[in-house]
């Protein structure tokens, strides 16, 4: 009787250690947006960005200096930006993100959790999210566009219009939210994706109108600006991309970026074939799977910073709710590795370890990168392993 009545309370004091851990760990992410003026190099130069179209009319896309990689309806969907006194922009969206920094585990976790859960269930992952090192940067916008799009996750299914208007919005990163406009498509929900791309298209049209320019004019300037930063030889190489290993396969820039592209392409194939081998359950049985493999899919593919990897988010969640960690203790391990993994942040601590050419070196560099693979593996094995024990005849 005293060893049962002291579960609770060992669980208790766990949940107390891990929620001052991660308020550590906010706190330091707060004294450095604060303190450090290089980390609001991204927050200036949208701020810049927004003055010179909403302010000044100017085209952001057209001229031969130019260099804004955000589509058209971020600029407008973030132009308020521009009416921020320049001294308060980094106060005001540190307290943003913050907010939605702890906003955002909640959505994926609602969308995840099943009924009938103990409310600890929903706080530890939550609580584990908040000591990553990703969630620590403050001062960028990826975490917006999730946010937007987990909480069109949680409404599309009631309110589609709603749920599609959101993911309109949280599309201003195409590759944050792209992943959950995947899953619509792949689990039929095309009344709300269709208003997705409505609401993004009256961004394009907004922004167009302002400086009286023509859409398709817009969209070959973005779409060069794109191919110029993230492709060739000089093409900016994202921190779990694997087109960084396809640099290191095939020194020709060309055929190595081919190789990229048709491996990025069979991947989504294989995913998407995934997802529809079990479509009625793609959410309403087996949680964030299909999300989850999308979310992972754009890691390995596109460009992302270290502070991007809040992508994983959606994946652990599912893991945890469908993994039986009570089978054995051997099922804690993997849990144990990523979140050591994503609370250190191997390729920043240890780079000084190996900063030459060398194995140690490639290691410390390709690690996230063989995270995200490792991790996408595992989330489609429990996936399958559900989803058949699902069909099976009893």
């Amino acid at each position: 009787m005293k060893a049962d009545a002291a579960m609770p309370r060992v669980a208790r004091w766990g949940v107390i250690l891990l929620a001052a851990a991660a308020c550590v760990n906010l706190l330091a992410g707060v004294t450095i947006a604060l303190r450090d003026p290089g980390r609001a190099s991204d927050l200036q130069a949208m701020y810049d960005w927004c003055r010179a179209w909403l302010i000044d009319g100017q085209s952001l896309y057209t001229g031969p200096e130019a260099v804004t990689d955000y589509p058209p309806n971020a600029i407008v969907l973030l132009s308020p930006l521009a009416l921020v006194p320049v001294r308060w922009l980094v106060p005001l969206w540190t307290a943003v993100a913050l907010a939605l920094a702890l906003l955002l585990p909640w959505l994926v976790i609602r969308s995840e959790a099943r009924s009938g859960q103990p409310p600890l269930a929903g706080a530890v992952p939550a609580l584990l999210y908040l000591c990553w090192a990703a969630p620590r940067t403050l001062l960028q916008f990826s975490v917006l566009s999730l946010t937007l799009a987990f909480a069109a996750v949680l409404l599309v299914d009631r309110r589609r219009l709603a749920g599609g208007a959101l993911l309109g919005l949280a599309l201003f990163k195409p590759h944050i939210a792209g992943p959950i406009a995947l899953w619509m498509l792949v689990s039929g929900r095309l009344r709300p994706l269709i208003a997705a791309a409505a609401v993004a298209c009256l961004g394009v049209a907004v922004y167009d109108a302002r400086i009286g320019e023509r859409p398709l004019t817009t969209a070959a300037g973005w779409w060069t600006v794109i191919g110029s930063e993230y492709t060739g030889p000089d093409g900016l190489v994202g921190h779990t991309s694997i087109r960084g290993w396809a640099q290191i396969a095939v020194p020709d820039p060309a055929a190595g970026d081919a190789i990229w592209i048709a491996v990025s392409l069979l991947i989504l194939i294989v995913l998407c074939g995934i997802a529809l081998r079990d479509r009625s359950r793609a959410l309403d049985e087996g949680g964030l799977a299909i999300p989850a493999m999308f979310c992972l899919w754009s890691l390995l593919v596109t460009y992302h910073n270290g502070n991007n990897l809040i992508l994983m988010l959606p994946a652990f969640a599912f893991l945890w709710f469908h993994v039986d960690r009570q089978a054995s203790p051997l099922r804690w391990i993997p849990f144990v590795l990523l979140q050591a993994a994503l609370a250190f942040d191997v390729p920043v601590r240890l780079s000084g370890l190996a900063p030459g050419p060398g194995w140690g070196h490639s290691v410390i560099e390709h690690f996230d990168r063989a995270l995200v693979l490792v991790v996408l593996s595992y989330v489609i094995v429990v996936w399958w392993r559900l989803t058949a024990t699902r069909s099976s005849p009893r």
